[in-house]
């Protein structure tokens, strides 16, 4: 009976020292992990900060940009469409109602020009 009380405590030992060493093999590699994981998220942190950076200085020349439209369009600089220029057409004289074949050729002729 000694014997096997002895290799229980025996197979005991063994047990606890086997789950032991799992127990450091799993932290060890929840340490590495953890370690992989924060220096990947270092680096796409520095990436997005690069982004950040950049983006700010595209917004800081639209805002520049802008500034310079709003006050060419407050100048009166940018026109929507060219001013039409007023043209002096020569108006016809009025028919005279003569029956005179010429009369009405001069008026259609006035009329067409």
């Amino acid at each position: 009976m000694r014997d096997v009380k002895e290799r229980i405590d025996e197979v005991n030992d063994r047990i606890t020292d086997g789950l032991q060493s799992m127990k450091e093999q799993l932290r060890e590699y929840v340490w590495d992990t953890i370690g992989s994981l924060k220096n990947k998220l270092a680096g796409k942190d520095d990436a997005l900060e690069a982004m950040v950076i950049v983006l700010k200085e595209e917004i800081d020349e639209l805002k520049r940009e802008l500034k310079i439209f709003k006050a060419a369009v407050g100048n009166g600089m940018l026109a929507s469409k060219p001013k039409q220029q007023t043209m002096d057409v020569p108006k016809p004289k009025a028919f005279k109602r003569a029956r005179s074949a010429s009369e009405v050729d001069n008026f259609f002729c006035a009329m067409e020009q």
